[in-house]
């Protein structure tokens, strides 16, 4: 754990601002104080995976879609006790219907391709939606957020009923700077990112590089979680709410960033220059506090997600004026999902997506029936057809990739046994299953070659 000071990036003239702003006298110890423990908490548990946010997008955008900003969320993945992924985050109204929706954390993939899902939640008025998903290539290191430990017992419920002040310090961690400091090109649309494809705006280019940038370390933007509740934001009445202020430009983080992003990781805080303002992708970010107790600083923990925002400048202080919901209650669990996204209003598109993977495990499990493939493989390959009722006909659709995969696997094994390595075998279906299905046999053959060889310092040769 570092043993330097926290440099905390919002002065007590900002705090009473915001104090005007709020209507209630803010104390700036207390903020500074539950800031400072948040910072501790985290860099003490190594900046895990479990403080990155996952970033989500569509694979397919509309038309009137300007920039890369209108289609990237942010949002948080949980895994249930019955062993469930779901994406609870960010939707865009810029989404459209094509394969899937796809989120990142940390790397790994999480997606639904349910016909119509899209259509369902962009329609919704929540800014906010939970996701039924299927998982690909979870790394052990993957670990979700979990609630904050309160100063007596541990906590569960609204933050805010827990404060002991109408004011705490808390760190929204996001990827913003990633995408601000992108060139015009890759954020104009259509772009390098978005492309006109097919008479469509493909978003395939973007996901690809938000897979990439989900394993780099998250931006740590403090903020003030106040008592206040916006009336200028529309949020659904049953979910639990509040504000919370970021101070921009968010170059003024750069010495907390520096703080968590340390050794080759610094460089990167040099992107906070070009994030000047609150912008629409960070709805459905991350929100973590650890409480500042008479007993020291409690276990830091997810205590929102932001909802909605926008600019205010006020004592000249420009502020990310940040409205932020309650997370999904825990401990996670199936039905607790369900009464979360009926709270949020979102109830029919979490059922949609339910039933769309049920029937994409059907699919699964038809393939390795009827083809002699992988599991890992046919996973791989549902990801390329959009989910039906009809499981036959998502069978019939899977049929080209089955035939791609079958021939590559046969291939790269061939290629193996004749050059005897014989220990690389158990990669191959591994290795197969990360190609790009969508590419020429002969590219997905030497992707997979390449990946398969490049375990083998694994195997002791």
């Amino acid at each position: 754990m570092s043993t330097s000071p926290v440099p905390i990036p919002i002065s007590e003239g900002a705090v009473g601002a915001i104090a005007g702003i709020v209507g209630a006298a803010l104390s700036y110890g207390a903020i500074r104080d539950t800031a400072t423990c948040t910072a501790m908490q985290i860099k003490e548990k190594g900046f895990s995976y479990e403080f990155y946010p996952a970033l989500a997008t569509s694979t397919r955008v509309t038309k009137d879609t300007k920039n890369i900003f209108q289609v990237i969320r942010h949002g948080i993945i949980i895994r249930t006790q019955e062993g469930n992924y779901y994406y609870v985050g960010g939707k865009s109204k810029y989404w459209a219907s094509g394969r899937a929706i796809q989120a990142y954390q940390g790397g790994a993939i999480f997606y639904n391709g349910t016909k119509g899902l899209i259509t369902k939640m962009r329609d919704k008025e929540s800014n906010i939606v939970v996701v039924r998903m299927m998982a690909n290539r979870i790394s052990s290191a993957w670990l979700q957020p979990n609630p904050p430990e309160g100063c007596n017992t541990p906590f569960v419920g609204w933050f805010l009923d827990a404060l002991e002040s109408a004011a705490g310090g808390a760190i929204m961690m996001n990827y913003i700077p990633y995408f601000t400091s992108r060139s015009f090109s890759d954020i104009e649309v259509p772009g390098e990112l978005i492309t006109v494809s097919g008479g469509h705006y493909s978003a395939d280019t973007l996901a690809g590089l938000l897979r990439t940038d989900s394993g780099l370390p998250p931006f740590p933007y403090m903020v003030i979680a106040t008592i206040s509740k916006q009336a200028t934001f529309k949020v659904p009445p049953a979910v639990q709410r509040g504000s919370a202020y970021v101070l921009f430009p968010a170059s003024v983080m750069d010495g907390l960033c520096k703080f968590f992003l340390v050794g080759s990781f610094e460089k990167y805080c040099s992107k906070l220059v070009s994030n000047t303002s609150y912008n629409e992708a960070l709805i459905g970010a991350p929100v973590f506090m650890s409480f500042s107790c008479t007993s020291g600083c409690k276990s830091v923990g997810l205590i929102g997600l932001v909802f909605d925002g926008n600019m205010l400048n006020v004592g000249g202080y420009s502020f990310g004026d940040l409205l932020i919901v309650e997370p999904p209650p825990y401990p996670y669990t199936d039905a607790g999902m369900l009464a979360y996204a009926d709270e949020l209003g979102v109830k029919d598109v979490l059922d949609l997506s339910i039933r769309g993977v049920e029937n994409a495990e059907k699919a699964i499990s038809s393939i390795v029936s009827v083809y002699g493939i992988s599991a890992v493989i046919a996973s791989a390959i549902v990801y390329y057809i959009i989910w039906t009722d009809n499981v036959d006909e998502m069978v019939n659709n899977a049929k080209p990739y089955i035939e791609k995969a079958k021939n590559v696997v046969e291939r790269v094994r061939e290629e193996l046994i004749k050059t005897r390595n014989y220990r690389l075998l158990s990669y191959v279906d591994e290795c197969v299953a990360q190609q790009d299905l969508d590419l020429d046999e002969n590219d997905i053959y030497q992707g997979a070659l390449d990946c398969v060889f490049s375990n083998i310092e694994n195997v002791g040769y």
